[in-house]
Parts: C-alpha cells; structure tokens; sequence
C-alpha cells in the first residue's frame, strides 16, 4: 500500500491531490482514484491509533479494510463515485457484516453520497449495524482544525445506538453567525434541500442564527432530530422541512410520532413546513424533481425568484421565507 502511518499528515495532502481530478478525468485514472483513496484512508486511520488493515480477502469476498476503535474491530468500505451510492450497495456491504461475528459494525464511506431511498432503507431493516460518511464530512476531517475521525465515529455511534440512525451528519452545515449559542435548527430531507435552503438564505441581508442538517432520507428525519436534541440541549426551536410527495399529512404524521419519545417536547418548539409536491417545485424552478436545476445554476434560479409571489401562493413557503427572513 503507498499510504502509511509512516506518511503522518501526508494523507491529507494525498487526499486533496485526489479532489484536483476533474469529473470529466478518463476512466482509468479515477479507478486509480479510488485504489489511492483507500491508502489515504489507511493513513488517516493509522495517524489516529486504529490499526488499520486494508483490503483482504475472505473466502468468496473482498472487503476494503477494517481498522479497531475503542478495542472493537469495525469492517470498512469505501467508494468515491460521482453518483449517490445505491441501496443495494449498501446492502451487499450489510450482508457481509451479517456473515461476521455478531455485534460487528461497518463503516461505509461514499464521497459521492447516497441516493434517496438507500439510508431509508437501512432505517426499515430489521437490524442497525452500519454507520454512513459522505465527501462532505470526509472533507471536515481532511481539514487540520476540522474534527477527527475518532471523535466522528464515536458521535455517529452514539447517535446510531441512542436514536437508531445510520447516517448523522457531522460536517458542519450551519449558516449561524455563533453556532455554539444557536437556537434554531431546521432538518431537511437531503443534500439537494440542503442547498436550496442555503441558496434562499443568501437573500437575505441579515440572517438570523440557525443551523441545517440534511437528514439523507425521510425515514432517518426522526433520528436525527432526537439524536440533534439531545446532542444540543441549546436549540429551542425545531423546523423540519420535508416534501408531501402527494401524501398530504402522512409524512408529517409518521415523523411526529416518532419524535414523541424525545424527552424535549417541553422543551423545544416543533413544527413542520410541508412543500407539495417537491421543495423545488413548490419554488417553481423546475416542473418535476427529474429535472432538478444542477448545484452549479440553483443560486441563480433561487436569486431569480419572486418571494412575494410565491409567498402569495403557498403558505407554507411564506412561513418558510419569514423564518429565513427573506420575504419583502
């Protein structure tokens, strides 16, 4: 393997020669891509003390690596796609954990996320045993005054023992001028929401305090919302934005009961805004969610909005606009 511990915080240069690769490289440089990322991951595990062992083979399988964390041996994969990363990804990893000691837990690392039902689908299994990365989070731990990857792992694994989510954003997504005191927390369905409510934050002149975790499926809303409470005691208000996907109150009512075993409902203010059909419909920048405006033109549509108008014709959106403080 070309990484090694020996290399210290050589990784994290590795890893940003790695994000230098354009999208439109030939294909046999980004497999080599994906064979370095594994020495860069090696690395980065060795550097924090976790005995990393990369790629071997058990009979009838391969499996990326596994490293020990808190004297207990965790199974590693790890693939860097430009598209989301499957269900059935994730459930071929799964199968492998199965087939190990009980109690084994996985760690799957995807730099290009996941697709919108995959992290669902591992909250409607019958078991928990992996935790998901994503590039965002990848990236905070490459920067050096960014949190570790121990320090990740064991906030992911309490969120997952604690509230039962595999995936538990620990990239920092806040639009907050002091994110230690905020307040306000809004939980949106996944990173494409993440971006529209970051698009519509830019249009206001003085954005008050708050702070947005992409949930990576609605099913995983719920767990990340009593996972976030109970991680931050300081937030007082709880907005989570979701799609009615033609199902009218169902979606909000499934996440409302599962939020009733939190011990914060006192506490904390919850409330739901619920766009039909889709978020980026309700604004009226595209007509169906297959034809989404791509990350490098959503400012410009989001710029190009009339507030007003869209407040007239949904309230939902008007709630919206005023908690962001963006409406006229």
């Amino acid at each position: 393997m070309e990484n090694s511990a020996e290399n210290g915080d050589d990784w994290r240069a590795q890893f940003l020669a790695l994000e230098s690769i354009p999208q439109d490289a030939p294909g046999a440089e980004k497999r080599q891509r994906g064979q370095r990322f594994e020495g860069v991951l090696e690395a980065m595990f060795a550097n924090a003390g976790l005995d990393p062992r990369t790629r071997y083979r058990p009979k009838g399988e391969e499996i990326d690596g596994s490293f020990v964390f808190q004297g207990r041996p965790m199974l590693l994969e790890a693939k860097w796609t430009k598209d989301p990363i499957p269900a059935s990804a994730l459930y071929q990893f799964k199968g492998k954990l199965d087939g190990k000691l009980s109690g084994t837990i996985g760690v799957f690392i995807s730099m290009g996320g996941y697709s919108g039902d995959a992290v669902d689908a591992l909250i409607a299994g019958k078991s928990l045993n992996l935790i998901l990365f994503d590039g965002s989070e990848i990236r905070e731990i490459v920067r050096s005054e960014g949190i570790g990857i121990v320090e990740a792992l064991a906030i992911k694994l309490r969120a997952a023992a604690e509230a039962g989510t595999p995936f538990f954003s620990i990239a920092p997504q806040s639009q907050a001028r002091s994110p230690k005191s905020q307040k306000l927390l809004f939980i949106v369905e996944g990173a494409y929401d993440l971006r529209l409510m970051n698009s519509l934050a830019e249009r206001s002149s003085n954005p008050p305090d708050f702070n947005i975790i992409p949930a990576g499926g609605l099913l995983n809303i719920a767990p990340v919302a009593l996972a976030q409470l109970q991680m931050h005691r300081e937030v007082d208000r709880l907005v989570i934005v979701i799609d009615s996907d033609g199902k009218a109150g169902w979606n909000q009512k499934r996440i409302a009961d599962r939020l009733r075993v939190g011990d914060f409902s006192d506490e904390v203010e919850i409330e739901f805004i619920t766009l039909d059909p889709t978020f980026e419909v309700a604004l009226g920048i595209t007509d169906t969610p297959r034809r989404r405006p791509q990350p490098g033109t959503l400012g410009r549509s989001i710029a190009d909005l009339d507030i007003d108008a869209l407040a007239v014709q949904s309230k939902e959106l008007r709630r919206l606009f005023r908690l962001l403080e963006i409406l006229g």
